[in-house]
C-alpha cells in the first residue's frame, strides 16, 4: 500500500469515526433538558408547572403513541409500579396532538400523569424514543436512558429506587 492510500485510509477512518460518534450521541445519549421548567400541557390543554413536583421523586418518560418500545416500557413500568415504586410520580410526555394524548391515555389506562409539549421532540434534542429520566426529590436528574428501560430487571429496580431516594 503506497503512502497516498495509507493517508486516504486514515482520513476515511477518522471521518467514519467522527460520524459514528455523532450518530451515537444524537440517537443513544439522552439530551440535557430542563425537566422541571419545561412547558407542558395536560389533556384539557391546561399549562402544568412541573416545578410543582419538586420534593417528589419522578420518573419522566418521553413517548409516542405509535412507538412499540415506548408502549412496552410503560406496560412494564405499570406492572412494577405498585410493588416497587410507591410514592414515585410517573410523568409521560409526548409531542403528539392533544387528541392523540387523550386517545392513548384512554386506551392504555395507565395510572400516570400524561402531558404534551408544544414543540417537536427534535426541537428539544430528542431524536430517538423512549427517553426516560429519573429525578430525585431535590429536582436533580439522577439517571437517563434512550431506549426502553427494563423495569422488571431486579438489579436495575434496586438501582432506580436507590437513585430516587
Amino acid at each position: 500500500m503506497n503512502r497516498n492510500n495509507k493517508i486516504a485510509l486514515f482520513l476515511l477512518l477518522v471521518v467514519g469515526g467522527l460520524i459514528g460518534l455523532y450518530m451515537y450521541k444524537k440517537y443513544r445519549v439522552a439530551p440535557t433538558i430542563p425537566l422541571l421548567t419545561q412547558e407542558v400541557f395536560d389533556e384539557q390543554n391546561k399549562k402544568i408547572d412541573l416545578a410543582s413536583f419538586k420534593g417528589k421523586p419522578l420518573i419522566i418518560s418521553y413517548y409516542a403513541s405509535w412507538c412499540g418500545d415506548c408502549i412496552k416500557e410503560l406496560k412494564e413500568l405499570n406492572e412494577v409500579k405498585e410493588a416497587n415504586l410507591k410514592g414515585i410520580t410517573i410523568i409521560c410526555i409526548t409531542d403528539e396532538t392533544q387528541e392523540k394524548l387523550i386517545s392513548f391515555k384512554t386506551k392504555r389506562n395507565f395510572p400516570f400523569q400524561f402531558y404534551r409539549i408544544n414543540k417537536s421532540f427534535d426541537e428539544i434534542g430528542i431524536h430517538s424514543i423512549p427517553v426516560t429520566y429519573l429525578v430525585n426529590a431535590k429536582g436533580e436528574m439522577v439517571y437517563n436512558k434512550v431506549g426502553a428501560v427494563q423495569w422488571k430487571d431486579h438489579s436495575f429496580m434496586q438501582y432506580a429506587k436507590k437513585m430516587l431516594e
